[in-house]
């Protein structure tokens, strides 16, 4: 492969380097140490300043294949780049059990070998045409300016006469980058996807690792207070409304905060439907750590009545039973609920809907998060 521009000038100062210090070499002045500096100063900090780090080694493992469209991934950026640089963080970005099953025990045998003293990681990922591009290649990585430059291309794996699907692929790697010096933790790769095209994408360790719950897509709540209508009534005496499990006074709107910390946001994609209509929801960590959550059905779906809110689903007693179990998302993740409005789809296969469902202001809220309360977002449906 010929050398890109950036490789060019890199040979090329360290060839005039080079013939300057052959040029330079013997020539003392009587205070020197014979090189060209002065006594007492060691020979690479000529100026006293501490010598910029240098890269010393790399390693790259295959991470994952995603087939679905990733958070960072638009027309306008070919790939996407996360610095590791501490266990902590490491164990937010790096989710062994959605790599292949083959590529695990490679990639913690490489994970157990880093050193955040003198390393850093990389999660690089790119995009390829087709499902054949299932790897990623890294190289050429160099410090140039206190800041980590180097390459990384989309690599189709296919022999000469495999056929390809035609789905658009993510391909990821973990790249490792070893130092002699303080490991840099600003990054700038140029990245190739399947289609020949480069962009540079930079990175830094700390950048967040989460979205800010103001970026996030969708909305909170309708403006304005909304009537309350009347009671919700049922005429069969064996039914029993779904119970409020969070107090009124703990359900937070958007943002779910405990002990000082945002940890989830939610998210409802409109704020007005109509009947038959499906309505969709999402959670997303906001922490730059794993944070759990109990299982997806633990919500309350009310409308706001003269009574308070009331869920619009009920049942035996003995249907309100929720098993405890802990659900991790990694940073940026969570569930996501479609619900379409009718009696059949909102009872699903546990509930009843009585009466039928009424026009007015909704909420959905949902207390499977950790710690007291519920986070809630609220629609309405004509």
């Amino acid at each position: 492969m010929a050398p890109d521009r950036r490789t060019t000038l890199r040979l090329a100062g360290a060839g005039l380097v080079g013939a300057l210090a052959g040029c330079l070499d013997g020539l003392g002045d009587g205070n020197g140490n014979g090189n060209g500096t002065p006594d007492g100063t060691p020979d690479d900090t000529p100026d006293g300043t501490p010598t910029e780090p240098s890269v010393t080694d790399t390693e790259t493992q295959q991470y994952r294949i995603e087939e679905s469209a990733p958070e960072w991934y638009d027309e306008s950026t070919t790939g996407h780049v996360v610095v590791i640089d501490s266990e902590k963080r490491q164990d937010a970005v790096v989710r062994l059990h959605e790599a292949p099953e083959a590529r695990r025990q490679a990639l913690r045998e490489f994970l157990d070998g880093v050193d955040y003293e003198e390393s850093v990681v990389l999660l690089v990922a790119t995009v390829g045409p087709n499902t054949c591009y299932t790897e990623l290649d890294a190289g050429g990585f160099a410090v140039e300016e206190d800041t980590l430059v180097g390459e990384a291309s989309a690599v189709d794996t296919s022999g000469d006469d495999e056929a390809c699907g035609e789905a658009v692929t993510f391909p990821s790697a973990l790249v490792r980058i070893t130092f002699d010096g303080v490991p840099v933790t600003e990054t700038a790769l140029d990245i190739t996807d399947g289609w020949g095209e480069t962009k540079t994408v930079t990175a830094s360790a700390d950048d967040s690792l989460s979205p800010d719950p103001a970026d996030l897509p969708g909305y909170v709540r309708p403006d304005g207070e909304a009537d309350p209508i009347a009671p919700l009534s049922c005429d069969d005496d064996a039914f029993e409304r779904h119970p409020q499990w969070a107090d009124e006074d703990d359900v937070q709107y958007g943002e779910f905060e405990t002990d000082g910390e945002t940890t989830f946001a939610l998210r409802v994609a409109e704020t007005s439907y109509e009947r038959g209509d499906t309505v969709e929801m999402t959670l997303t960590n906001v922490t730059d750590r794993e944070a759990s959550t109990g299982n997806d059905r633990k919500f309350n779906l009310q409308v706001y009545t003269e009574d308070g809110w009331q869920d619009v689903r009920g049942g035996s007693e003995s249907s309100f039973g929720y098993t405890d179990e802990a659900i991790g998302h990694a940073p940026g993740e969570g569930f996501e609920w479609s619900i379409e409005l009718t009696e059949e789809a909102v009872g699903g296969d546990r509930f009843e809907v009585c009466p039928d469902l009424p026009a007015g202001r909704y909420r959905f809220a949902y207390f499977g998060v950790i710690g007291d309360g519920a986070v809630a977002v609220a629609f309405d449906v004509a």
